[in-house]
């Protein structure tokens, strides 16, 4: 196994959104006073922190737990934009890092041009190929994604190229095959590096909600500690309950572990949300959840298109806006997740204009 592998292998699950300004009638609240207050977030100290590569490293990597994201990705992105511009200590990682944090922010053509600065000092950079697939997947081009899985071929061990594309495939019109070959890899192989264990779980739990298929899903998802995982597994783990109808495991697990942290991740707050309304308990979370959606609306924040559109699908329901914010995200996030909100948003605002006729 390479180096760069052991070093770090990336959990790439989830929705990927990006910003996009669509014409629509469905408008962003504008308060009526100045004072009030639609969000609250903790100031933090950062006046006696040293940062160096290994810090931003540390950073991005614990940036996926839930409560760090905002702070680590953007004390990181300051760090790396500083050495880029003053052309200091460019190295593979360096662009590596910079391109992820792009990635977390949808800049994803941007990214696309600091990985291939990475692969230009070390085409051989397993983790700048396995983004590379990762974004190409997102923006829904999956002759480029594989491109870049078999780009790995003989740079890589067997394991991590067939992952790569077996989940592109996944995305592809295979899931049946790729599910079952990754689950066969994953059993006759040694996985010794925690890493790939935990980024191919992922994975094969993915695939398996994918799949209607929970069951198979809460099973893969059991390797986790959820009282200590990334926001994607805690979301991944959160959907998977909701098609097992156990809305009160939600609300009993993730409660704390919102809790835990001063500043709550929107997609945390959003499956909170949805499972206080199907559970029929007091709306505290729904409650806290429309704050949130008031300041997203009032900045047109793109970037969180989907969980908006999931809102007004699954809480707050309002057809016209659910489209609107479903159809934002497809323009860039164009994976299952992505295609089936669409739908489920022109659907709900198909019945809604029948209604009316």
């Amino acid at each position: 196994m390479q180096k760069n592998i052991k070093k770090t292998l990336l959990i790439w699950v989830g929705v990927c959104i990006f910003s996009i300004h669509l014409p629509s009638t469905a408008a962003p609240y504008t308060p009526v006073d100045g004072n009030e207050v639609i969000a609250n977030w903790q100031v933090l100290d950062t006046q006696k922190e040293v940062i160096n590569l290994t810090t931003v490293r540390e950073f991005i990597e614990q940036g996926q737990y839930p409560g760090e994201s905002d702070y680590r990705y953007s004390r990181a992105k300051i760090w790396l934009q500083t050495q880029i511009k003053q052309n200091k200590n460019l190295s593979t990682e360096l662009f590596y890092l910079y391109a992820r944090v792009l990635q977390h922010q949808h800049q994803f053509d941007s990214a696309l041009k600091y990985l291939d600065d990475a692969l230009a000092l070390n085409p051989a950079d397993t983790n700048s190929w396995l983004l590379k697939a990762n974004i190409h997947m997102v923006q829904g081009d999956a002759d480029l994604a594989k491109r870049a899985c078999l780009a790995m071929l003989g740079k890589t061990n067997l394991i991590v190229l067939s992952a790569c594309a077996l989940d592109v495939a996944s995305q592809d019109g295979q899931l049946d095959d790729s599910y079952l070959e990754l689950s066969r890899l994953h059993t006759s192989q040694d996985l010794s590096n925690s890493l790939e264990q935990r980024w191919i779980v992922q994975m094969l739990a993915d695939m398996a909600l994918r799949n209607n298929d929970p069951a198979a899903a809460n099973a893969h998802l059991k390797y986790f500690n959820l009282n200590n995982a990334p926001v994607s597994i805690l979301t991944l783990w959160a959907d998977t309950q909701f098609a097992l109808q156990q809305y009160e495991e939600v609300l009993l697990r993730l409660t704390p572990i919102v809790n835990a942290h001063p500043i709550k991740d929107d997609a945390l707050l959003l499956r909170l949300a949805i499972a206080e309304k199907e559970n029929s308990k007091r709306p505290y979370w729904q409650s806290v959840f429309a704050q949130r959606v008031v300041l997203r609306e009032l900045r047109n924040d793109n970037l969180h298109a989907a969980e908006l559109a999931r809102y007004y699908l699954d809480v707050n329901i309002q057809p016209e806006k659910a489209l609107h914010w479903a159809r934002v995200n497809w323009q860039v996030a164009q994976q299952h997740g992505d295609r089936k909100l669409l739908d489920q948003a022109t659907e709900l605002w198909q019945k809604d204009n029948r209604k009316t006729l």
